[in-house]
């Protein structure tokens, strides 16, 4: 499926995921209308799409079914990325149910109205809770005890049972660790990079939670853009993909390297108990996306570090003018 002159919605279009989605489709001359309600969201994360002419900014929430059906009316595609954070749904669970998972069924049912031939979803590696096994590929039970994940599980169901019903193309990606510029560094909800960034910034040690055997699959967020544009233009539809470097990464190793990209050698981590209810091992299996979609990671994780360290250089000097 060619993308050019397609009128396409990006969901949490203004977030991190959600903004580099954009920057691929202008890139391919879609006609593209940000959805958004702002809440983590930035209108800075679209300025440079915003110059192209083709970028249409609604600012309202996908629980707001009316606004919902007057944006999508006359629309051809959809990426699905607005949600709330795991970090929020663990300390308001309601939020979950309301915009996670009613969210999601506003936006499958709003596309079936406005007749969108195939949505493009965020799913979660969340669904996968504690691995059985690793690397953790497709056909993984569920094994969540999370509310976020509670949610991306019940989304995977609507996608499935809209496609049966009403014939909606989809594909939803179980994202694993998505890292990149443009990823909050400031408030309540900030994510192992930015916290380990934060200390280095102060020149303190960055604080590792337990002993630092904890494990991540990191995923650049140009990379995870790029199989959101490859899944919409395949002809695959109806299946569940890994996000996935297919590599595993300690937060050990990781303090180390953002230490040398950051250029502070002499500063050591600092080892503090950790949250017990936490998932302690990411690793998911690539191979899936590999055979059906042709993706796999380009950036390497020191070159992915390197560019938010850079992009968080800018961010500040604007802040300081």
């Amino acid at each position: 499926m060619e993308l050019a002159g397609k009128k396409v919605v990006v969901t949490g279009g203004a977030g991190l995921v959600g903004s580099h989605i954009v920057d691929e489709l202008v890139k391919e001359k879609a006609e593209v209308t940000v959805y958004d309600n702002f809440v983590r969201g930035k209108r800075e994360n679209l300025k440079k799409s915003l110059d192209s002419g083709l970028v249409t900014i609604v600012e309202a929430d996908i629980c707001d079914r009316e606004t919902l059906k007057k944006t999508f009316a006359g629309k051809d595609l959809c990426f699905h990325e607005a949600a709330v954070w795991l970090k929020a749904c663990q300390d308001e669970p309601r939020k979950a149910l309301e915009i996670n998972t009613t969210g999601t069924f506003n936006v499958l049912e709003t596309c079936v109205a406005s007749g969108i031939k195939k949505i493009v979803a965020a799913s979660s590696s969340s669904v996968y809770g504690d691995g059985l096994y690793f690397p953790t590929d497709e056909k993984h039970p569920f094994n969540n005890d999370l509310f976020y994940g509670a949610g991306k599980i019940a989304d995977e169901q609507w996608y499935r049972a809209f496609r049966k019903k009403y014939g909606l193309d989809f594909i939803a990606f179980r994202y694993l660790n998505i890292y990149g510029p443009r990823q909050p560094f400031l408030g309540a909800y900030t994510d192992v990079i930015m916290n380990f960034f934060n200390k280095l910034d102060e020149n303190l040690p960055p604080r590792i939670e337990g002993d630092g055997s904890q494990t991540l699959d990191l995923v650049y967020v140009g990379d995870c853009a790029r199989a959101n544009i490859m899944a919409m233009k395949s002809a695959v539809s109806g299946e569940y993909f890994n996000v996935s470097s297919g590599k595993e990464t300690t937060l050990k190793e990781l303090a180390e390297i953002l230490i040398k990209v950051s250029g502070k050698k002499d500063i050591k981590p600092e080892y503090v108990p950790r949250d017990k209810n936490l998932v302690t091992r990411r690793f998911g299996s690539a191979d899936k996306a590999k055979s059906m979609l042709g993706f796999t990671v380009t950036t390497s994780l020191e070159q992915g570090l390197k560019n938010i360290l850079a992009w968080r250089e800018e961010v500040k000097k604007r802040e300081a003018k």
